[in-house]
């Protein structure tokens, strides 16, 4: 049986990375700085990872990221973004780098080729994420590590309940206009569903403030992060609406004269089966989170 699940329109989030690919310095802050915490749990992993691949590299800001790392001597950059892309071979580079425009949920790949699978903010675009964690596992290699980051579901918790508010009150109905995110009590179950062996969620929560709504709109876009939704509303959204949604979200969501948005950052480790490790606990264990151990804390930008 074939599954079709179609939630995200891939034309459309192809357009706004091509779009965020023109000022991508400027709206990269974010990225860059999930980046280095995701490779600071990377750096606690006594492993080498000859041949890595990232999954929605972007402008390839991870390289650089990448280059400290010794035992790395292969490394597939990829994107759904050409002109992404294009800029992230300008980058410099110790490695041997392939660069492949690739959709995540058909990896082009022989089974068991990489030690390493890593992805930075993008895999919460797929439209089927199970299918996407079976693919990662059947390309790993035994004993190979897959490590991510995606958006929880209280990323733009904010956003959304102002912007549905103000639509509810305005034309009585609701258009789906944030993009539903994983939960974190749903994602170790998907991880060991998959095969993942020893799978741990960790989660920070990152705080950062904006003039309004129309200033973190805007750097939403320059990301590339805009509703690519499927059933998104398609018509043109009046400016009355938007007003109105500034008004409840600084009303609400507000501190010192700026309003706040939430980013709920989900991290994901998960291991190809070996022989060579402890047998996995009762299922349910991977909800255990890493920050119980390293006192995860709000984190502001």
């Amino acid at each position: 049986m074939v599954n079709n699940i179609k939630i995200f329109s891939k034309k459309k989030n192809l357009i706004s990375r091509n779009r965020a690919s023109i000022k991508y310095k400027k709206y990269d802050y974010l990225f860059d700085e999930v980046n280095g915490r995701l490779f600071e749990r990377l750096k606690l992993i006594k492993r080498n990872f000859k041949e890595t691949l990232e999954i929605g590299s972007r402008t390839g800001n991870t390289i650089e990221l990448f280059n400290k790392k010794n035992d790395m001597k292969k490394i597939f950059i990829s994107d759904i973004s050409k002109k992404m892309l294009l800029i992230a071979k300008k980058r410099k580079s110790n490695k041997q780098k392939n660069f492949l425009i690739l959709d995540e949920e058909n990896l082009p790949f022989k089974n068991k080729q990489f030690n390493l699978v890593f992805s930075n903010l993008y895999l919460h675009w797929a439209n089927d994420f199970y299918k996407v964690l079976n693919e990662i596992y059947r390309i790993l290699k035994p004993d190979g590590l897959f490590l991510c980051s995606v958006f929880g579901s209280e990323t733009l918790n904010e956003l959304k309940y102002s912007l549905c508010s103000a639509e509810e009150k305005i034309s009585k109905k609701i258009s789906p206009r944030v993009s539903p995110f994983l939960r974190l009590q749903d994602a170790g179950m998907l991880l060991q569903k998959s095969g993942f062996q020893l799978p741990v969620i960790d989660k920070d929560t990152i705080k950062i403030y904006y003039d309004d709504i129309f200033s973190l709109m805007k750097d939403l876009k320059g990301m590339g992060e805009s509703n690519s939704l499927i059933n998104r509303k398609k018509t043109f959204t009046t400016k009355k609406l938007f007003n109105l949604a500034n008004k409840i979200y600084k009303n609400k969501f507000s501190n010192k004269k700026k309003i706040y948005a939430t980013f709920e950052i989900l991290y994901f480790i998960g291991w190809a089966k070996h022989t060579s490790q402890q047998k996995p606990k009762s299922p349910g264990s991977a909800k255990n989170k890493l920050s119980d151990a390293l006192s995860s804390k709000e984190h502001n930008i």
